[in-house]
């Protein structure tokens, strides 16, 4: 009966002794996944931290671009500006005004944007390369500097003219056979020794 006791008891224990071996294994198992599975799940914020640090790329520089701007308000401002030819003369001769216009240098003049803007010249047989901004230019003739006391004629080309102040007496066009480099004549009365055209340029 001893002997069985005995034999039982060596038994528990080889049992109990696996049990504790088992559950030491099946601790350690564990262990061993906790830390597989807390160590591999980084690679995003791995992602993540590696997108932060990446530098942002420095803005172009836009001075090119301005300067690309202020050419195009410089080129814009100059097309904006009008021109026509004009020509004083003392008398209606389409010919000799016509050989001015072939042969002789256009001489720059600006126009005023009023009547009280408006410069004065005095010169005939001289053609006036007239340049203005907006839709009208104005210019100012002295009869006055003339000893002759009578009508002027005025020659144009690449527009017309018309009297602010002063009397029309006659306004036409000049005919191709006579000067195909002149477009219209207008021949004005001075008032007080003084004529004011009103330049009005082609479209």
């Amino acid at each position: 009966m001893e002997l069985s006791r005995r034999k039982a008891l060596k038994t528990s224990g080889t049992i109990l002794s696996i049990v504790t071996v088992a559950g030491c294994t099946s601790a350690s198992s564990e262990e061993e996944s906790n830390d597989d599975s807390q160590s591999e799940p980084t690679t995003e914020s791995e992602e993540k931290t590696d997108a932060d640090e990446k530098p942002e790329t420095e803005p172009e520089p836009e001075s090119s671009n301005e300067e690309d701007d202020e050419e195009e308000d410089e080129a814009g401002a100059e097309s904006a500006k009008r021109s026509l030819e004009l020509l004083a003369e003392a008398n209606v001769d389409h010919d000799h005004a016509c050989f001015h216009a072939e042969y002789d240098e256009r001489t720059p003049l600006e126009a005023g944007d009023s009547v009280d803007d408006a410069p004065t010249v005095s010169n005939t047989h001289i053609i006036w390369e007239v340049t203005y901004e907006d839709d009208i230019g104005y210019v100012r003739f002295d009869a006055d500097k003339h000893a002759y006391g009578g009508a002027f004629v005025f020659y144009t080309a690449g527009g017309s003219a018309s009297p602010v102040d002063g009397t029309e007496v006659v306004q036409d066009t000049v005919p191709d056979e006579d000067c195909s480099e002149l477009d219209e004549y207008l021949q004005v009365e001075p008032e007080d020794g003084q004529i004011v055209l009103e330049l009005t340029a082609a479209e």
